[in-house]
């Protein structure tokens, strides 16, 4: 036979919640008890109580705080309850678009340790065509390698830049001519963005989509064999971009990691 009362113990044990948060619902005047005996200072609930407190834990799944809910519920107002319900919907849309981003980050990071097979550095060339891309970047002029990397990580964390989202991976732009005597005459050096700024610098180097000429060396450590970019670009007009993008294997010591070095073959 159902009874008309239930004790704060059974209360929790039906509603699987503990005492301590009934009496915290209590303080905070969100659900008082229907009856205090006032002899023993005993709690009691009615059946209907466990239906409101079936509803907080529901409305707290769904991401509500108690102060939303006590709101909510205390007003009776189901048109606060629906806006309140929609603003959390687009922190949880808002939420899962970050994470789908840390997912594909994730991914992008083990390409990159795993991009480079040692059978394919130096000799082997190779043809990609890549979109279009952007690349914050900071010029060497006479600067020294140190002082440049400083540079474009004060420009990163720079309130403006920081919005953006990076690839971790250095990249080089480098003069053609003296990258063909295997020398290496640094433009600029710079990190790629995930999608188009939103705002112009002169810190912003815009990648133009094309076919691009493409070989991996250790351009840091040792020489490479630049004959056939050589013969290729023959009796054609030199790229207008040369990168070489850092693909790290070592943790610690950089000096020999692989770049994948990328020429603009022009139309």
């Amino acid at each position: 036979m159902m009874k008309d009362l239930y004790s704060i113990g059974e209360v929790a044990k039906i509603m699987g919640v503990s005492i301590q948060t009934l009496r915290y619902y209590s303080s905070i005047n969100l659900l008082h008890p229907i009856y205090t005996n006032s002899a023993t200072g005993y709690r009691y609930y009615s059946v209907n109580q466990l239906h409101f407190i079936d509803r907080i834990k529901y409305l707290q799944k769904l991401g509500l705080s108690l102060e939303e809910i006590k709101k909510v519920i205390l007003n009776n107002d189901i048109k606060e309850l629906v806006s309140l319900l929609d603003k959390h919907k687009s922190r949880c849309i808002e939420e899962i678009s970050k994470l789908y981003d840390v997912i594909d980050s994730i991914e992008w990071y083990k390409n990159y340790f795993t991009y480079i097979n040692e059978d394919s550095v130096n000799d082997n060339f190779y043809s990609l065509h890549i979109e279009k891309r952007y690349l914050v970047a900071v010029p060497y002029e006479e600067n020294k390698n140190e002082e440049v990397h400083i540079k474009l990580h004060e420009i990163k964390n720079s309130d403006k830049f920081r919005t953006l989202r990076y690839f971790r991976q250095f990249s080089l732009i480098l003069d053609y001519d003296s990258l063909m005597e295997c020398k290496l005459d640094r433009k600029y050096l710079g990190m790629f963005i995930k999608e188009p700024p939103k705002f112009e610098s002169e810190h912003i180097i815009e990648i133009p989509e094309g076919d691009y000429l493409c070989f991996k060396a250790r351009i840091l450590s040792e020489t490479w064999n630049p004959y056939f970019a050589k013969l290729f670009f023959s009796g054609k007009k030199s790229p207008s971009i040369v990168l070489a993008i850092e693909y790290e294997d070592n943790l610690y010591e950089y000096s020999r990691c692989v770049y994948e070095v990328q020429m603009l073959i022009n139309s």
